[in-house]
């Protein structure tokens, strides 16, 4: 049964996440602020929560589809396809009344099953990026908190999540992440628990790691960032720097999307 989430969820939500990525899932971490936000579901199966997925609604009619997770007792009984295809059904209706325009996601480029599940389905890569991190080193940094800026790059990496350009996208940034820098150089960093930062400008990005490296040993994050794949060069300055990537010296993040006004 695929239900919506409610609190009592918690404790199921929070054994899928330390079965999740060693442990490291932040589901926990957004759980009360997915609650809250809503077209967040849960799949039961004999009084248990066995599975997640959540659709947030972001600038430009862009419907997000994130936290899909199947407990490891449960995976390979269809439940990820279940709950992707609940999704895209959910967006077709918003679709109708005018909410939405098109579904995304983003995931690694080894994950093979959320590939498929949106290639079997009509979503397209828009996009890829690199995603390069490294531990922060300790810097004399002085943050001042700024006005955000839409950075230059599209879609808008915010954390996990990528953002198209529109007239509502500055609002969003306003209410969803914060900023620090300069009035011309800065970064931006999520409001939630996946932390990546984003640079006002790639092509001065090296003057802005400072800040981004105190900001990281406050949250005890490391520094990661989301680099386009049109940008190799931003990616080898990085690498120089002593930024990595998981695996792979390639775009390794893949942004899909489906556009439901073709449907």
């Amino acid at each position: 049964m695929i239900r919506e989430a409610k609190r009592e969820d918690r404790p199921h939500v929070e054994e899928i996440a330390r079965l999740t990525w060693e442990g490291h899932d932040y589901l926990p971490l957004v759980f009360d602020s997915w609650l809250e936000d809503g077209h967040f579901y849960v799949v039961e199966e004999d009084g248990k929560v066995v599975a997640t997925a959540k659709l947030t609604l972001l600038p430009c009619g862009v419907g997000w589809m994130e936290g899909l997770r199947v407990h490891p007792s449960y995976r390979g009984r269809g439940l990820a396809k279940r709950l992707h295809e609940f999704l895209i059904s959910l967006g077709r209706e918003m679709s109708a009344r005018g909410e939405l325009k098109s579904l995304m996601y983003a995931t690694y480029v080894k994950n093979e099953a959320s590939i498929h599940l949106g290639e079997s389905t009509g979503f397209r890569v828009v996009k890829r990026f690199y995603h390069l991190y490294r531990g922060p080193e300790r810097v004399e940094a002085q943050l001042r908190e700024v006005e955000p800026r839409l950075p230059d790059v599209e879609p808008v990496p915010v954390g996990w999540k990528f953002l198209k350009k529109c007239d509502d996208t500055l609002d969003w940034l306003r209410d969803h992440a914060e900023a620090y820098g300069t009035d011309d150089e800065g970064f931006l960093i999520p409001r939630e628990s996946t932390i990546t930062f984003t640079p006002f400008r790639y092509g001065e990005i090296e003057s802005v790691l400072a800040g981004m490296e105190a900001v990281a040993l406050e949250r005890g994050s490391r520094v990661g960032i989301m680099v386009p794949e049109d940008m190799p060069n931003v990616a080898d300055r990085l690498r120089r720097l002593g930024f990595t990537q998981w695996e792979l010296e390639e775009p390794d993040i893949l942004v899909f999307e489906l556009d439901l006004r073709a449907l």
